[in-house]
C-alpha cells in the first residue's frame, strides 16, 4: 500500500530554465552597474555561453569574452546568482495533483540536492511548502549526503513514518535519482522534462515507470496498488 510520495524540485515540480535566467538577469545586472558594458549584451552572453558549454564556467568564458576577467570577481557573481529573488511558477498540473494527493490522504516529501538557501528560497518562491510533511535539503547535512546517497531517502522514511515499499519517488534526473531508491524497494517514478528528458542510462539507473505529466502519477499508484493486491 502506497502511503507517501516524494518529490524532487528541479525540472520535476517547475522548469528549472526560470531560476537559472532569474539569476543571469541579476548578475548581468551586477556586471553592468560595475562596467560600461550594456546589461542586455551581458544577458545574451551569458545565455550564449551556456547553450555552447553548458554549466560550469558559465561566468568564466562570459568575463572573458568581454575582457572583464578577474578570478578575484566569479565568487562576488556565484553570490549574486545564488542569491537573487527567484520568481519561479509550478508546472501547470503541479499545485492541482498535491492539492488532490492530500486529499487522498497520502503524505507528501521533498529531496533536493544543492545550496540550501538556493533551494529554500526556490520552495518560497513557489509557495508549495505547506504541501509537504517533510522537506529534506541535503546539502543542509553536507555534500556527501546529496543523492545517490541513502541519506536522504533514509531521511524521509523516518520522518514520514513510513515504510520504504510504502513509498513512490518521482524525480527527472537518471544519473543520481533513482539508482539507490530503488535498491532501498522504493517505488521509482522518472518524469521527462527538463535538461535530462531526451537522456537514457543502463536499467539500473533508469526508474521503475516513466510519465510525461505528474497527473500520470494517479495511474501508476492505482496500478502498484492493484500488483500488491
Amino acid at each position: 500500500m502506497i502511503r507517501a510520495i516524494l518529490f524532487d524540485l528541479d525540472d520535476t515540480l517547475y522548469d528549472e530554465t526560470q531560476f537559472v535566467m532569474g539569476g543571469f538577469k541579476a548578475v548581468s545586472s551586477y556586471i553592468s552597474n560595475n562596467t560600461n558594458v550594456n546589461r542586455n549584451v551581458v544577458y545574451k552572453l551569458l545565455l550564449d555561453v551556456l547553450e555552447k558549454h553548458g554549466r560550469g564556467q558559465t561566468f568564466d568564458i562570459a568575463l572573458k569574452k568581454l575582457g572583464l576577467y578577474n578570478k578575484n570577481l566569479i565568487p562576488k557573481l556565484v553570490e549574486v546568482y545564488r542569491t537573487h529573488k527567484p520568481k519561479l511558477s509550478l508546472y501547470s498540473e503541479v499545485r492541482t495533483v498535491f492539492s488532490t494527493l492530500r486529499k487522498q490522504g497520502y503524505k507528501l516529501g521533498l529531496i533536493t540536492d544543492g545550496n540550501v538557501e538556493v533551494q529554500r528560497n526556490k520552495v518560497e518562491a513557489l509557495k508549495v511548502k505547506d504541501f509537504f510533511d517533510c522537506m529534506i535539503f541535503s546539502d543542509e547535512y553536507g555534500i556527501e549526503k546529496q543523492k545517490p546517497s541513502f541519506f536522504p531517502y533514509q531521511k524521509a522514511i523516518e520522518e514520514l513514518k513510513v515504510s520504504a515499499k510504502e513509498e513512490i519517488y518521482i524525480g527527472d534526473n537518471p544519473y543520481k535519482d533513482f539508482i539507490t531508491a530503488k535498491k532501498m524497494k522504493i517505488y521509482t517514478v522518472r518524469i521527462l522534462r527538463g535538461q535530462y528528458s531526451d537522456v537514457r542510462l543502463h536499467e539500473e539507473y533508469e526508474a521503475g515507470y516513466q510519465i510525461k505529466d505528474l497527473k500520470e502519477i494517479f495511474d501508476i499508484i492505482s496500478y502498484i496498488e492493484r500488483l500488491s493486491n
